[in-house]
């Protein structure tokens, strides 16, 4: 196989991972429910402590892969993953599945932080971009299938098939990282204290935060939507596991749409003016969202179709706001990535504590969540553009 060619698929596998382990079970969660015979509240919270332990692990596993090399920390981060994996299959209640939960996060977010790192390790210049562009188009197409997968897993079998799919999985890619070489030539021979003082510079480039957070906002309304929409979609409308797993499909073929039209805007219009672009159609999401609950209407496609317009912000909003805080960091771009990664996927966590332990069974939450990231998405990236504005004008 083509060198370039492996890479890109080996990347795109690691990457992928923390992801398809927690999209993969979605279908299951009520099969889950069920079978503990526990609320939906509770299942919900193996979904709340994966995500935990997969934002807090880059901050840490980082500035390590630095150090020891990335296939180490690649290593250590699969085979935790796959321990953890086997304390879901065999999890004898829900609080060992939620422990068992937590622990393959943190093995994902080792995962996925040392698989970045190595991309820049192995791709320079041209054709670094030429290859985060390519991945990034690739990501929502490996991602959609995850919830098919899991659906078909679950309504063929049961909830337990998915875990024993994600451990053969892993096995893959744990051989994969075998016989793929160290991609670090130069490990850091700074102490590990200097590597992390770098995280409380980075916390005082107020430019490099402020636009952070419209890079994080969007991941509320995301994980809403993981964590209520298997409830609503087959308790509420009906659907089975397949078929709402397939819903994924129309997920990942929206983002790969207006992820292709961005790299088009972005030689013809300002990073703002698309920031701009993605919240609005945010606060379109939630506003069609509630006046389908206002009006009584919960059908496949009143929950879909909005859901669909805010997937397809995520290239506009996600990818231009990364880009654009990184745009305000001179060095240190692995801590600044860790840092923006971290902030994104904790505030992901902490939407999904909350709609654990909220008890609506109806798409009014969901709606109000989009409707309040869009207008914070819109008040905040109005503030960053005043404050670059200023902070150029100083300059001059």
């Amino acid at each position: 196989m083509n060198s370039k060619l492996y890479h890109t698929f080996y990347l795109l596998l690691l990457i992928s991972l923390g992801y398809v382990a927690t999209d993969i079970y979605l279908p299951s969660l009520p099969a889950i429910s069920s079978y503990f015979q526990v609320s939906d509240n509770k299942v919900q919270m193996t979904l709340f402590s994966y995500l935990l332990s997969f934002s807090m692990a880059p901050i840490i596993f980082g500035p390590l892969s630095d150090h020891i090399g990335r296939k180490k920390v690649l290593l250590g981060g699969v085979l935790l993953g796959m321990l953890a994996t086997c304390g879901c299959l065999f999890a004898q209640n829900i609080n060992w599945l939620i422990i068992s939960r937590f622990f393959q996060g943190v093995g994902m977010g080792a995962v996925l932080i040392s698989s970045r790192a190595a991309v820049a390790d192995i791709f320079t210049g041209k054709a670094l971009a030429k290859q985060m562009s390519f991945m990034t188009m690739l990501m929502p197409l490996v991602l959609a299938t995850a919830p098919t997968i899991g659906g078909l897993l679950q309504e063929n079998f049961q909830w337990q098939a998915v875990f024993i799919f994600l451990i053969c999985y892993m096995i893959l890619i744990l051989i994969l990282v075998l016989f793929t070489p160290e991609s670090l030539k130069n490990s850091s021979n700074e102490k590990t204290s200097q590597i992390f003082s770098k995280y409380s510079a980075l916390l005082k480039n107020r430019l490099f935060l402020i636009f952070g957070i419209n890079f994080a906002l969007p991941s509320l309304g995301f994980f809403a939507y993981l964590t209520v929409s298997p409830f609503l979609f087959q308790h509420m409308i009906g659907l089975s596991p397949a078929t709402y797993g397939s819903l994924a499909l129309y997920v990942g073929g929206a983002i790969l749409v207006t992820g292709y039209i961005n790299l088009k805007l972005v030689h013809h219009f300002l990073i703002t003016q698309i920031l701009y672009l993605g919240s609005g159609l945010i606060l379109l999401a939630g506003c069609l969202l509630m006046f389908f609950y206002m009006n009584n209407i919960l059908t496949t496609w009143s929950l879909l179709v909005p859901s669909l317009i805010f997937f397809s912000c995520m290239p506009f909003c996600v990818a231009n706001a990364g880009s654009k805080s990184l745009s305000f960091v001179h060095g240190n771009f692995g801590a600044a990535s860790a840092l923006l990664t971290t902030f994104q996927l904790l505030l992901g966590a902490s939407v999904s504590f909350i709609f654990s332990y909220i008890s609506d069974e109806t798409t009014f939450s969901l709606a109000l969540c989009f409707i309040f990231v869009g207008v914070l998405s819109l008040v905040n990236l109005t503030y960053a553009c005043k404050l670059e504005k200023k902070c150029e004008f100083k300059k001059e």
